[in-house]
Formats: structure tokens, sequence, C-alpha cells
């Protein structure tokens, strides 16, 4: 069967090369109405796929790239890009396992290329530090996040061995993602590994065949994200952005980066800066949006976090942490019927909330609103978080003193 573009080339290859122009310009907006009448003309072409792909994804539409990005895959069976931006699409919206595969068969596809192995082992660099974020949100948590930090200065290697982790990880993905409201410490603490253990191969098969100076930017933010990821040297990963921002001064990831480590290292001015000039150049970045929302959280400046949180809902829709934290702000600025609605549901649905305070709050704004039985309810509810986290470490202060540090750990390293 043949395509519009044989019944009319002259018509698509023009709008095409319009669209392209505007994707390379960076006008991503105008760019997707004018790549969707080139879509109408031929729905297989792999360009016409891959653009409004990613123009999508750049403009925060990451549901509707997914289609037009399998769609490139699809028409292009050995061809590597697709599978990188549709990893970084499903990444995205939380479905981590899907995106472990995308990325996998992108460096299949692309037989280890520098961009395929950059590609993985960033994302498995980000989802070693998600992790580690979450599971600081609980007690048990914190458990498996210190005995992560001890394997990665154990003596003589810094992971223990996994065998088949990128066979395991979409399955331990998908484990983690199906207890989603409760802890699976062994999936996480064998993501934790596994991906630490990717992340540190993919880096050095990267380095090793990077010899362009392009590759040699690349180089040096993937350097940087193992020391900031796996290292938690702010320090050393500063340096190694600044290496790559000297040969690439606006690039918005590498700016990204450097405003987290800047955070990091408690160079909180510096890091603002380099956040908003990461969103100058690319609106979208969330980890400078991350970064922006957080200084202003930690400085008690609710006022201004408000904006950054309500861009971030909107970057990453169905976020719960974000959601919390807005409700936060919001709360604190008198907002509290808005408030109540960022905060319900999360808290519903079982954001970890250890010692009770985001209960407490809840309680505080529905007793604004005149939802005194509902408060009620909260403030009994922050009260028996609160005795139970009492109680647990009253619990772990008398196992220590008995010598029986380790009671409460549930995993050992091989359990998966």
């Amino acid at each position: 069967m043949l395509g519009a573009q044989s019944q009319n080339p002259d018509g698509f290859q023009a709008i095409l090369k319009q669209g392209f122009q505007l994707h390379q310009e960076a006008r991503f907006a105008e760019a997707i109405p004018v790549l969707m009448r080139a879509h109408k003309l031929d729905p297989l072409d792999y360009f016409a796929n891959l653009l409004l792909g990613i123009d999508l994804l750049r403009t925060g539409k990451a549901a509707e790239a997914i289609p037009y990005l399998q769609s490139a895959a699809r028409a292009k069976a050995g061809e590597e890009i697709p599978e990188e931006y549709l990893g970084e699409a499903e990444a995205g919206l939380k479905a981590y396992a899907l995106a472990a595969e995308a990325l996998q068969r992108a460096v299949l596809r692309g037989h280890g290329s520098e961009e395929s192995l950059e590609a993985w082992a960033g994302f498995a660099l980000e989802r070693f530090h998600q992790i580690g974020q979450d599971l600081r949100a609980s007690e048990e948590g914190l458990e498996v996040a210190r005995r992560l930090q001890n394997a990665s200065t154990r003596s003589g290697q810094e992971w223990k061995d996994q065998p088949h982790c990128a066979l395991t990880i979409p399955s331990l993905e998908r484990r983690l993602a199906a207890k989603r409201g409760t802890l699976d410490a062994a999936a996480a603490y064998g993501l934790s590994v596994c991906y630490a253990q990717e992340a540190g191969a993919a880096a050095a098969r990267f380095q090793a065949g990077a010899v362009n100076p392009e590759d040699q930017v690349a180089l040096h933010r993937l350097k940087g994200d193992v020391q900031l990821r796996l290292r938690g040297d702010a320090a050393a990963a500063e340096a190694e952005y600044k290496l790559g921002l000297a040969a690439r001064p606006r690039d918005p990831g590498l700016l990204e980066r450097l405003a987290e480590a800047q955070l990091s290292a408690g160079e909180l001015e510096a890091a603002g800066q380099s956040a908003e000039a990461a969103l100058a150049a690319d609106a979208h970045r969330r980890g400078a949006l991350q970064t922006l929302a957080t200084l202003a959280m930690n400085s008690r400046e609710y006022e201004k976090a408000v904006p950054w949180l309500r861009k971030l809902a909107e970057v990453v829709p169905g976020d719960r942490t974000v959601a919390v934290e807005l409700g936060r702000a919001l709360a604190q600025t008198g907002a509290a019927a808005e408030a109540l609605e960022w905060l319900r549901k999360p808290l519903d649905e079982g954001y970890p909330d250890e010692k009770g305070a985001l209960h407490a709050l809840l309680a505080r704004v529905l007793r604004s609103q005149g939802k005194e039985a509902d408060a009620t309810r909260a403030e009994a509810e922050a009260r028996r978080l609160s005795d139970a986290y009492q109680a647990r470490g009253g619990a772990a202060a008398a196992d220590k003193e008995s010598g029986n540090a380790d009671a409460h750990e549930k995993v050992t390293p091989d359990a998966q």
C-alpha cells in the first residue's frame, strides 16, 4: 500500500521541512501543529512520528508522545533514537519497567553506541537516586538506605555483584510498582544494587569509546552523575558539570545537574542561578523546577515556592510528593481550600507520614474549612502515627542497647 507521501511528496516534504526547522530552533510548541499536518499526510513516516514524539515530550506531554515514538520505533526497527526518547517518556510517567525495557532495546539496537549507553547509564543513576529518596521517607526504608550506603563503601568493591541485572530490573520495577503505598524493601534494595552496577558498567563502556568533543561533554555529565548519585560527592560532581559547560555553556541538562550539585553542597545562591538558567533554555526541566521549589520551601518562602510547585505539577502530573509539597505551601499561604485538594488524596492513598506531621497539617486545614468531624479523624490518625513512630524508636534503642542492632532488618542482600 502506497503512503500519502508518494501521492503528494512535495506537499508532505515541504511541511515536514517546516516542522523540522521549528524543531531545530527549539520552538517545539509551534512545531507540533505543523508536524501534525505532515503526520496526517503520511502516518507511517519515521521522521514525522519521531519529531512529533520528541516535541510533545519537550512540551511536557509525555503520554501523548508515546504512540508517535512507538510508531517511529516500528518504522525503523534497527534505529536506537526512538527507543531512547520512548524510555525518557515512560520514565516521565513513572512507568519505570517500560522505560528500562525501551532503553535496553536502545543499547541493543545501537550496538552499545555512546548515545545509548549514556541514556541507559543516566536513567540508572536517576532511578538509583529516586529510590534512595523514596527509602528515606520511612524508618524501614532508612534501614535499606543505610545498608546501601555501607555497600557503596565496602572495601574491595562498591557493590555486591548481582547476576543478570539487565533482565532483573524490569521485573523488580513491576514488583515495586505493584506495592505502591507500601515498601517492598527487597525489591528496592535489589533495584538499587542493580542500577548502581548497570550504571557503572555503562559509564565504563561509554568512557572507553568517547573520542569526539560531543562525547567528551556527555562524559563529563555522566561522570558528574556518578559522583552525585552513587558517591554523594557534590563538589566532584560540580567540577565535572562545569567542565561540560565550558564547552556547551547553555546546555539545560548540565545546568540542571549543576544546580542540584550546588544545592547539595550548600551553595544556595549559585544553585538558584543555575536552575533559572536551565529553565531559560528549557522551561520543562523537572530537576531545575525541583531545585527552585526546594530552595523556596527550605527558606520558608512559601509564596515563591507555589508557582514552581504548580509548574512541577504540570510537568509530572499525579506525582504525590509534588502534590503534598504544593499542599503544604498553599496551607502556609492561607489558601486552605486549595491546600486541602492537594493534600487529601495522597494521604488517603497511603503517602508516607511516619511521624504524623502531614495528618496534623491536614487536620488544621480541615478545621479551618469547618470540617470538624474530618479534622478530628485526621488528628486521631496523626496521634496514632506519632505514637507508633515513637514506639518504634524506643524499640530500636532497646535493641541497640542489648547488642541486637540488626533486629529490625528484614532484608538480606540476596533477597529478591
